[in-house]
Order: structure tokens, then sequence, then C-alpha cells
């Protein structure tokens, strides 16, 4: 008998209600749960033309709609599953923009950064959206505002001894980037598909790209620079505004949600 608050309750759901999941083309991955609040789902296809999350969605909502109304109105997230877990950890954060993540592959620990109009959603309702986020991944989520990560000062190390190559930007689609679909076209069509294929170029490379503007380009470098903020260089302005604080201001740690390793095979517990 399967249990009504069970994670696999959902997955039958969506079975009953996606044909390609029924036909297997699509697969429910992961699933963390807190019953009657939140699920996320993190879903693949084994079809690169079949988009697994618009299969799970469908027309107008109308597939994801059939099974929130079963659960009673319970949110359901549904993400792209990723085998990489920094991009991974970057989409269960979601709806949450993520700026940066760094990780610990020893401890098992994602640290992600994201920008202070972010923080909130990110966070979500009583901590549910990392929390749930980091049930997900199956790892820790260590989160901050960017402003606090820069306040730590470029001699901050969260894992003891810095390792530059832990701190390298992960790489993401462009689709993921809330792009003009025409930039997102241009760029796809000459042959640029990730975030790491466009972080060197220049406003002309930009610009070589047939459909592009000078406006785009810069819009596209503003973005790059926003993407691939290095800890302790803050702007100008902030800069001279830090010299004028009282030294000896302390900024509280990052919010962290503990991983579920059984996440997507139990319930997931709340705590009251």
């Amino acid at each position: 008998i399967l249990s009504r608050a069970d994670p696999l309750f959902v997955s039958a759901l969506f079975k009953l209600e996606v044909p390609e999941i029924y036909q297997e083309i699509v697969e429910i991955k992961r699933i963390a749960r807190e019953v009657g609040g939140r699920t996320k789902i993190a879903v693949s296809s084994r079809d690169e033309s079949i988009d697994p999350v618009g299969a799970c969605v469908g027309m107008k909502g109308s597939r994801v709609q059939a099974v929130v109304s079963e659960l009673g109105g319970e949110r359901i997230d549904i993400v792209p599953w990723h085998p990489e877990t920094e991009v991974f950890a970057r989409r269960a954060l979601a709806p949450a923009r993520v700026s940066r993540v760094v990780s610990n592959p020893e401890r098992q620990v994602i640290t992600a950064i994201v920008d202070e109009d972010q923080l909130s959603l990110a966070i979500g309702r009583n901590g549910q959206n990392v929390r749930l986020a980091s049930q997900l991944i199956g790892w820790q989520i260590d989160l901050y505002g960017s402003r606090e990560w820069l306040e730590k000062g470029p001699e901050f190390s969260l894992f003891g001894e810095r390792d530059e190559d832990q701190y390298e930007t992960a790489d993401f689609p462009l689709a993921e980037l809330e792009l003009p679909a025409t930039t997102l076209a241009a760029l796809n069509a000459a042959g640029y598909n990730t975030f790491l294929q466009i972080i060197d170029l220049e406003t002309q490379d930009f610009l070589r790209v047939e459909g592009l503007t000078e406006a785009d380009a810069e819009r596209l470098l503003s973005l790059i620079d926003q993407l691939t903020v290095v800890e302790g260089e803050a702007p100008a302005e902030e800069a001279a505004a830090d010299g004028d604080e009282a030294p000896g201001d302390d900024v509280d740690g990052g919010v962290e949600a503990e991983s579920d390793e059984s996440a997507g095979d139990e319930p997931a517990e709340s705590e009251g």
C-alpha cells in the first residue's frame, strides 16, 4: 500500500498524467517533499527532442495542475536534472536565480551566492526552498547573499585552505538566463550554448554574431560581470561606503540547509 505522504505517491500521480513518464521516455530522477507544503522533482529525458519539464507541465499547465489538485494544492517545482552537482544545485534553488556556486565534494557542501533581491526567494518561507533543494541534490547547501559574501573579504576561506580550482564558475545552459528570445537564438545559431562559452568574449566578438546589436553586446557583458564577481571586489561606491563603517561590524553566517541523504526515497520530515 502506497501512503499519500510518500514521495513515490507523487511519482505515481505524474505517471498517470504524463504519457512520456509512463512510456519511460521521461524519468523522475529525484523527489524532495514536505507533505502539504511543497514538492520539488527533478526530471530528465531519454529523447533529446522532448523537454522533460514541458512534458510534466503539459499544455497550459494541465498535467501538473491535475497532480496539484490531487495533492490538495501542494506546490510543485519541476526542474531539469543534471549529473553535475553544481549545475543541479543552481536549478534546484529555482525559482531563485543563483549568481555563483562553489562546491566541496569531500564534504558534499554547495555554497550558493545570490543577489540580494533573490535571497528571500532562494530561502523560501521558513527556509523551505533551500531545505528542499538540499534534499533534492543530496548535499548540504550554504546560502549567501552577494553583499554578505563580499563582506567576508578575499581572505575568507569557507573550506579551510583555499583551492582556486574550487572557485571556478560553474557552467550552465544560456537558456537558464533571462535573455530575450532573439538574443538566445542568435547565440545558439552561432554555436554558443553555455555560459562558459561566452564568458571570455568581448564586445567585438558579440558584434560578429549575426543578429546581435551593440545594445545586446553591452547587456551580455554586464550579465557576465554580474555572474563572475570575485569575492572581496566590490563596486567603487560600495568600497567607499564600507570605508565609513565602523570596524568590527559583524555579519551573521549564511543560511545553511542540511541535506537529507534519503531524499527521494522517504518523505521529508518537517521540524516543529
